[in-house]
């Protein structure tokens, strides 16, 4: 008996999620397919391979640190990312449809083409890192103090290039250190040699853990990261300067995290307390912990219609938000 709730939660989840497969990675391409006339086995591998891609990307292609797989995986995974457009597209076509404003075979070239727009692109914004600016003052603050923050790079998914090309970024804005709040690598064996350019960056690197880190081969990533100079903080606080500490906490699914760890470590009101945190939960108990600041990620701030109105909803403020004082 005790167990029933646990195993009714579990079929729940599974059952949401073979109705999200199915609508967002079933009917719209079913229809696609449909409407251009494709039919035999061919297609119905095709049809298969779009609605169990994710499935795919999470499972075995997870598992191999090649670059092939790693490419698959990326691909795979566009479907994902143009599945809302393409069931938003759909979905006004079988209005088209039920008007006889047009065939289904022009309507569903018309899908196309706007797909083969919509792709590069995304692509292309996709792998610009876009800078943001914030200024904030504080009287524990001796002289004035810049940093960087990325977060959710996803070394794994995305490839070592672009761990380059952010990091060419980083230095070029001079921080006096770089704060990386988790979801750093989203794969396990991820090489050495593709987070070395991390011990050229000449600065303190801090880093935290994500969900995403504790999915893979969580203790391999972190020895590589400090064998790169960088300084993990797994609940943790260490001296920036003399005026400036850093927190580290490392992730977890709950919500009462911060409230737990957080006492454990050393706070003093005449420094300038900065929390990395990777998701941006317990924020209230970092404010009475006495954080002036937290940085944190997760959220990708939605990243793709309509995941981001579900996001806002759960986290009202995702690309800022001030607690208390």
């Amino acid at each position: 008996m005790s167990r029933r709730p646990r195993w009714w939660a579990i079929g729940r989840i599974l059952v949401l999620a073979l109705i999200l497969h199915g609508v967002f990675l079933g009917y719209p391409f079913v229809r696609l397919g449909q409407w251009l006339g494709l039919e035999g086995p061919v297609w119905l591998l095709l049809a298969a391979l779009i609605f169990f891609s994710q499935l795919i990307c999470r499972w075995p292609l997870r598992q191999v640190a090649h670059p092939a797989a790693r490419f698959l995986k990326q691909i795979l995974e566009l479907f994902l990312a143009l599945s809302p457009l393409v069931l938003v597209l759909v979905v006004s076509a079988e209005v088209g449809l039920y008007f006889e404003l047009a065939t289904p075979q022009r309507l569903a070239v018309g899908i196309l083409s706007i797909v083969l727009v919509a792709l590069p692109y995304g692509l292309y914004r996709g792998s610009r890192p876009i800078v943001q600016s914030l200024n904030l003052v504080d009287d524990r603050l001796k002289r004035e103090l810049h940093l960087v923050q990325i977060t959710d790079v996803h070394i794994g998914s995305r490839s070592p290039r672009f761990l380059k090309q952010v990091l060419r970024i980083v230095a070029q804005l001079q921080p006096d250190a770089l704060c990386i709040t988790g979801d750093f690598i989203d794969q396990t064996g991820v090489p050495p040699d593709a987070l070395a350019p991390l011990a050229t960056l000449g600065l303190p690197v801090f880093f935290v853990t994500g969900n995403h880190e504790r999915y893979e081969d969580t203790e391999d990533i972190i020895v590589r990261l400090q064998s790169a100079g960088v300084r993990v903080l797994r609940n943790q606080s260490v001296r920036l300067r003399g005026d400036v500490m850093i927190h580290g906490v490392e992730d977890a699914d709950s919500d009462t995290q911060l409230a737990q760890v957080l006492p454990t470590l050393t706070v003093k009101d005449t420094d300038l307390n900065l929390l990395l945190y990777h998701r941006p939960a317990g924020l209230e108990a970092a404010a009475d912990a006495g954080m002036q600041l937290t940085l944190s990620g997760h959220t990708h701030n939605g990243q793709i219609m309509p995941f981001n109105l579900l996001v806002r909803r759960g986290v009202p403020r995702s690309e800022e938000r001030r607690v208390g004082e």
